[in-house]
């Protein structure tokens, strides 16, 4: 799997085959497509990667410019894979990578972002995401799950919310306090935007 823009543009990410780990990594074109969306200037923006796998699409947006990504999954094997190839670019400094399950995780990772804030205690910055990629195993309704539960308080209000689903499992246009802006279908995987309701 190469990185398709960016510093890193071109740079293989490592993956093994997929027989050998239990991730389902969005494929390169699909990778594109996205990336094609957000826009190739990612500068200063800080990304929540959940189901990460490999890393791919959190890595992806620190080679377009992202501050801070923080990863997250379930899988041992994910979390020592997505190091592995943080480490193979020189990007630990930029991320986290946390080993929990989803959606239940989703405390933890509240209680990480909120000690991010910088200075002093008084003065704390808040730490706020502004980009989240959800992309779970299929026909689990994680997705969904996972974004039903995901808390504002560390989102950006302006936030974007990227959801990768199964193609003909719809998602609402309206789920917790997050409201449909757009998707997009590419084959067997379809895209959905949401950002937090006005």
């Amino acid at each position: 799997m190469k990185i398709t823009g960016g510093f890193l543009k071109g740079r293989n990410i490592y993956c093994p085959p997929s027989s050998a780990l239990e991730i389902r990594p969005l494929r390169t074109r699909i990778r594109k497509a996205l990336f094609d969306i957000l826009g190739d200037d990612l500068s200063g923006l800080r990304v929540l990667d959940l189901f990460a796998g490999t890393g791919a699409i959190g890595i992806e947006a620190l080679s377009r410019g992202a501050e801070f990504v923080l990863f997250a999954d379930a899988s041992k094997k994910s979390i020592e894979l997505i190091k592995k190839n943080l480490e193979r670019f020189n990007l630990l400094d930029k991320a986290m990578i946390l080993q929990i399950t989803l959606p239940q995780g989703l405390k933890k990772i509240k209680e990480r972002t909120l000690l991010l804030g910088k200075g002093e205690e008084s003065k704390k910055e808040t730490f706020q995401y502004d980009l989240v990629f959800i992309t779970p195993p299929y026909r689990k309704g994680l997705g969904l799950k996972t974004l039903e539960n995901l808390p504002t308080e560390i989102l950006n209000p302006r936030a974007l919310i990227v959801v990768e689903e199964e193609s003909g499992v719809e998602l609402p246009q309206e789920v917790a306090q997050f409201e449909l802006e757009d998707k997009r279908a590419y084959g067997e995987t379809t895209l959905y935007f949401y950002r937090i309701k006005a």
